[in-house]
Formats: C-alpha cells, sequence, structure tokens
C-alpha cells in the first residue's frame, strides 16, 4: 500500500503579493527576533540543563539517479527509510531541475550536467536543490535498476503521455492510457528519454511508474529482522542497494516536488529548467528526514506542528486547501527572515485554540513575543519543558493562527494549473 498524495499539483504563485507581504513581516520585531536568535551567545546554558532530551529519529536516504543507454541522466529520486529501518519515501525530482537552486547568474538543469562517473557530484547537486543531506548515492542503468528492484507481477499503470525513446532505438515504448506493464517495462519507461519532448512530460510519466511501484511493498512490515545497534536502533544500510532492499520491507509513500518557471530574465538561453520550489521541498524533508535538513540560513531552527483536521481548516473560508499549503506558506515567511525550518508535524490530531511557542532558552522569551504577535498573531509563549536537539523554537500553531491570517487578508493568491508568472518569491530560491 502507498500513501501518495493525490492532491498534489504543479501550482504558480503569485510572486508579488507574497512579496510584499514578506517585506511587510520583515519590517516587525520578528526580524529583530530571528537575529537576536541566530546571533545570540546566550543559548549556552548556565550550569546543567536537566530537561528530557529528544533527538530526531535516523532516517538513512539516497539519491539515484537512472540513466539511458547513452548514460545520459533519465530519472532521479531521494529514498528515505522509515526510523524503524524499513519502509519510507521516494521524492521524484525533475532531471531538469536547476542545481544552483536558483543562485547565481546561470541556470544549470542537473541533466546538463550530469555525469554518471561522479556520484559525489551528484549528491551535491541534490543537496544544494533540496537543502538536505544526502547520506549516499548511486546510479544505474535500466539493467542496475532491474537487479536492484523486487521482483513483481504485471502491474497497472495510467500513463500520463505516450513514451518514447529517441536514443535508446526503442521508439514508441507505450501510448498514453491504462495499461499493464512488467517490470522491465516500467523500467524502461524510466530510462527513456525523448529529445522531440519537453522533460516535463517525461517526469510526469517518472512520477506514475513510481507510484505504481511503491503498490507493491507490503501493508505491514516484513518479518525480516533489521540489524541493530547496541542501543536498539537499527543499523543504516552500507550501500544503495541494501537501502532500496529495506525500502520494499514496509510501507512506501511517493512525494513530487513543486516546481515553479524559471524567469526568462535568468534564463536568457531558454534552457529547459526548472525551479524546485524550497518551501514544498523544505516542507516534504522536514517531514521524512528532520535529522537531515540542511541549515544554511543565519536565523533560528523551528520546528512547526500544524495538527488542524479538515473541521478546523475549514474555520479559514477556503483560505487553505490544506495543511501542506498552510506550512509551505509559513515556511516560507520564515525562509525569507532567515529562519531555517528543520521539522514539519501536519498530523491532523487537532489544535490547540491559541498558538503555543515553545522557546528552548528562556532567555529568548522576550524576543519571541515581541516577534509572535506579527508573524502568529495572538500565542502564548514558554519555555520548553523538553528540548529537541538542535530546535530552537516550536511552533504549535492554533485556531487564533487562523484568525489571524483572516484579519488580514490571508496567504498568497494561487493562479490555475495553467497559468504561468515568473518566479518571483523571495527567499524561495
Amino acid at each position: 500500500m502507498t500513501a501518495i498524495a493525490q492532491r498534489r499539483t504543479r501550482r504558480t504563485i503569485v510572486g508579488v503579493v507574497t512579496a510584499v507581504v514578506l517585506a511587510a513581516l520583515a519590517s516587525t520585531m520578528f526580524a529583530v527576533g530571528v537575529v537576536t536568535l541566530s546571533n545570540s551567545q546566550e543559548g549556552e546554558a548556565v550550569g546543567v540543563d536537566t530537561r528530557p532530551r529528544e533527538q530526531f529519529p535516523v532516517t538513512p536516504n539516497a539519491a539515484l539517479a537512472v540513466t539511458d543507454e547513452s548514460g545520459r541522466l533519465a530519472s532521479l529520486v531521494v529514498m528515505t527509510l522509515l526510523p524503524d529501518g524499513q519502509g519510507g519515501s521516494i521524492v521524484t525530482v525533475p532531471v531538469n531541475a536547476d542545481a544552483s537552486a536558483g543562485f547565481g547568474l546561470q541556470r544549470r538543469p542537473v541533466d546538463e550536467s550530469f555525469d554518471g562517473a561522479d556520484v559525489e557530484g551528484l549528491i551535491a547537486s541534490v543537496e544544494a536543490m533540496l537543502s538536505v543531506t544526502v547520506q549516499r548515492g548511486a546510479v544505474v542503468d535500466a539493467a542496475g535498476l532491474e537487479a536492484m528492484l523486487p521482483q513483481v507481477d504485471p502491474l497497472q499503470l495510467v500513463l500520463p503521455s505516450d513514451v518514447v525513446d529517441t536514443e535508446g532505438g526503442g521508439g514508441m515504448i507505450s501510448t498514453a492510457g491504462p495499461q499493464t506493464f512488467t517490470l522491465r517495462e516500467m523500467i524502461s519507461i524510466l530510462a527513456a528519454i525523448d529529445d522531440d519532448a519537453g522533460t516535463d512530460t517525461s517526469h510526469a510519466s517518472d512520477v506514475a511508474v513510481w507510484e505504481s511501484l511503491a503498490q507493491t511493498a507490503p501493508v505491514t512490515v516484513s518479518p525480516d529482522p533489521v540489524p541493530l545497534d547496541d542501543l536498539d536502533r537499527p543499523i543504516a544500510p552500507d550501500t544503495v542497494d541494501e537501502l532500496v532492499a529495506r525500502l520494499w520491507q514496509g510501507e512506501v509513500s511517493v512525494r513530487d516536488l513543486l516546481v515553479v518557471p524559471v524567469d526568462e530574465a535568468e534564463n536568457p538561453t531558454k534552457t529547459d529548467v526548472v525551479l524546485i520550489d524550497r518551501r514544498d521541498s523544505t516542507l516534504v524533508f522536514a517531514q521524512v528526514s528532520p535529522g537531515l535538513v540542511s541549515t544554511p540560513n543565519t536565523g533560528l531552527k523551528a520546528r512547526i506542528v500544524a495538527n488542524f483536521t479538515e473541521e478546523e481548516l475549514a474555520t479559514a473560508d477556503g483560505l487553505y486547501d490544506s495543511t501542506s499549503d498552510l506550512a509551505v506558506e509559513l515556511i516560507g515567511r520564515l525562509v525569507f527572515l532567515s529562519g531555517n525550518v528543520i521539522s514539519v508535524d501536519t498530523a491532523p490530531t487537532g489544535v490547540p485554540a491559541v498558538t503555543i511557542i515553545e522557546v528552548a532558552d528562556e532567555r529568548q522569551m522576550q524576543e519571541t513575543i515581541d516577534a509572535a504577535d506579527a508573524l502568529l498573531g495572538e500565542a502564548e509563549v514558554r519555555v520548553a519543558d523538553r528540548v529537541i536537539e538542535g530546535v530552537d523554537v516550536q511552533v504549535i500553531l492554533g485556531l487564533s493562527y487562523l484568525e489571524h491570517e483572516l484579519s488580514r487578508g490571508g496567504p498568497a493568491t494561487f493562479l490555475p494549473d495553467d497559468t504561468t508568472v515568473p518566479d518571483t518569491v523571495e527567499g524561495d530560491g
């Protein structure tokens, strides 16, 4: 069984509206609070801190690149194991994603700079794009991928478009629509490159294949034991092959990342390239692998808890389609203010009436109080009774946050899926 987010769509955002909102927030005391948190040495406790301490679970990951017969990059994913060491997630990455993550003057699609012999270079590109530490990587062709994956019976798959392999000599592999494929045929889709079609078209087929493959994972964890260390924690796999094997021993989810078009002014050569929305990639990896999310900004390290139910979210008069939309919006603001979001919990278990902010260090209370009203609305600020390693502030959103959003007009406006606007969101590159 797979827990695939079917509702995720590739929507673009009105950057002008978002930029204005964030610029206004940047002028508030919250900016002062962020700077204080990032620069202060007071966070180093005097004496012994006896509060319970928690660590994020170990979630090993790997970047896996699939090449065509000529060694060109055809498909790219990041696989992450669950804390129990079996099952996990597959995050699909467009092969034409900008390896520079929007920084600098030149756009660099991953597939253009790809070198199958340089696995470390691939890992570095993925880390820069997704703001997550990637521990291992592998480059395989179709035969290599087939050897990695479990042997399965023919699978049903609905292809969003025709699949053509131009250079591989395969020609038309399959037409769009519902089909039944063997494992080898599905892998041939992943390894196909159509030089006459846009990369977005082939990526949609890649996502469909990975989703179908994920459905072959068992509903319950395999009885095969996972090796444990002296503290009874799963030992991380040594190789990508072992990680892939463990992935298919438990439930697997597939996540596709939101992308935005690159501004023509920043892409004078009209390169086939897209920019991964940093807010969305942060959300995804802050959920599946919080211990490995990078913290490139100078500000605080935050954990967001947004446990809204559908009924609670409905009180926001349609401002948010889902809790994930809400989390992405808040992540964007924190990133704009030089903050880091390293953990996000969106389980729909219900929220408090008033937002609760827990600071790791009581000497940062006042700065946080000054910041909270402008960014989050009414909130109760208190010292955390337990410390989460690496987290400066935990924000547990309440109904008061939705009231705050309504009072200020809500988040940025979303455009229809087929609308194209320049990528102008500050702080999202």
